[in-house]
């Protein structure tokens, strides 16, 4: 049985505070410790005995809030995200079109949005973690539920008539949102391919400024937790100051952002 310790408050926005309390309880310097605090995404533990984990809770008492000990059996996963094309706004929910043919438009009732996220990854990150593999990319890139609205061609990476290719360094930026409901349901949206004329009035005239306006409207109608990424959106500050340098970094804040949600409300 293993356990994971979550903060009760994502650490990030208050440094100063628990950093000296993690070195203390840990024995390590004031700069492992925040290192150790910027690596686990709102997690100080992912893989703790029962005992350690319940050590290191008394440990951190109530600084900042404190943290709190899960069996990781208890931990809430969301399910494999679906792609969003289109959305509407109405006063009792919010419906999604998606993208498979099969699938029928889904009508979600604000207060049953737990977790609105905004990421940004670049395509050398993403060659980096799918080892310039065709396959892997794909799979990769579908996992995190934005490969078929983002546009990016499976050869673009390396691999088949490819491989003997000079790689050709991009700056180019995958934008990407997820709505996951209080159930674990999960959406995923690009800006780039979604059809933003649900937000009707809010309608603007670029998709940076649409971005923004559709997490706004999440933001006002729901009482949802927002990830890193989202808030500095809505801060008008740039989503690449949130630093997801690894697909890991930003489900690893989103599964907290999802539980430590649903552990503040008792659910």
């Amino acid at each position: 049985m293993s356990y994971s310790v979550l903060f009760r408050r994502f650490p990030w926005d208050h440094f100063d505070e628990v950093a000296p309390v993690v070195a203390h309880a840990y024995g390590m310097n004031d700069y492992d410790a925040r290192a150790k605090i910027r690596r686990g995404w709102g997690f100080l533990e992912r893989d703790a005995s029962e005992e350690n984990a319940r050590l290191i809770e008394a440990a951190m008492g109530d600084c900042s809030g404190g943290v709190i000990a899960i069996d990781n059996t208890e931990l809430r996963v969301p399910a494999d995200p679906k792609v969003v094309t289109a959305f509407e706004s109405s006063a009792p929910a919010a419906t999604f079109h998606l993208q498979h043919p099969q699938e029928p438009m889904r009508v979600i009732e604000w207060a049953r949005v737990g977790v609105v996220a905004a990421g940004a990854f670049s395509e050398e990150i993403i060659r980096r973690e799918s080892g310039g593999n065709d396959r892997s990319t794909g799979k990769m890139m579908m996992g995190l539920g934005i490969f078929f609205v983002t546009g990016v061609p499976l050869g673009l990476f390396g691999g088949g008539k490819q491989k003997d290719a000079k790689p050709v360094k991009s700056s180019r930026v995958i934008t990407f949102g997820r709505v996951v409901t209080t159930a674990g349901e999960q959406f995923a949206f690009s800006p780039d391919h979604l059809d933003f004329s649900g937000l009707g009035e809010k309608k603007q005239m670029n998709t940076a400024a649409n971005f923004r306006a559709l997490l706004g409207e999440f933001a006002q109608r729901t009482s949802a937790r927002l990830n890193l990424g989202a808030r500095l959106l809505l801060e008008n500050r740039a989503i690449t100051f949130a630093n997801y340098t690894s697909v890991h970094d930003f489900e690893t804040e989103l599964l907290w952002t999802l539980n430590v949600g649903a552990l503040s409300s008792g659910a």
